[in-house]
């Protein structure tokens, strides 16, 4: 379902001027669902970070369906249309191998080389364009930044 199929589009300034508040549509929710279970649809892309320097794999998230949270005082935390994102880098920033993203990222893509039938990793990757999965999402708070989650999926169910 696209959430802007019933989107006002303006031409121009004037017209958006003479809108309502109501003709805009709100922006979907951002952020890290509570624990609970899920299903998600999933994109993963090769990325290339702002400087150019490195490249990285990224798994874009978009919640399809709440099907329960852990915490029930939590709950309003949790929506249809909450975007989110894990990002894997083979490089650290002092240029050294980051054996433990790319181990995540092995973990991440494990359902779905097995449910597509491939071993090459990009060709893995590749596959990944709006997967519908159900999943169990673990969320914890980012020891450096409070104002921050991360998240582990388990239990992933290709749809």
């Amino acid at each position: 379902m696209n959430a802007n199929a019933n989107a006002v589009v303006f031409d121009n300034i004037d017209a958006l001027l003479d809108a309502s508040m109501d003709d805009i549509e709100d922006l979907p929710p951002i952020g890290v669902p509570p624990t609970g279970h899920y299903n998600l649809e999933v994109t993963a892309t090769r990325e290339q970070s702002q400087d150019k320097k490195s490249e990285y794999i990224k798994f874009s998230y978009l919640v399809l369906e709440v099907n329960d949270v852990k915490n029930p005082e939590e709950a309003a935390d949790a929506a249809v249309g909450m975007k989110f994102d894990n990002i894997f880098s083979p490089v650290k920033k002092d240029g050294t191998a980051n054996t433990l993203s790319i181990g995540l990222m092995k973990q991440a893509l494990a359902p779905f080389a097995e449910h597509f039938g491939t071993s090459k990793i990009g060709e893995t990757i590749g596959n990944i364009n709006k997967v519908s999965i159900a999943a169990s999402l673990v969320r914890r708070q980012d020891k450096k930044d409070e104002d921050r989650y991360r998240f582990a999926l388990k239990d992933v169910v290709i749809l």
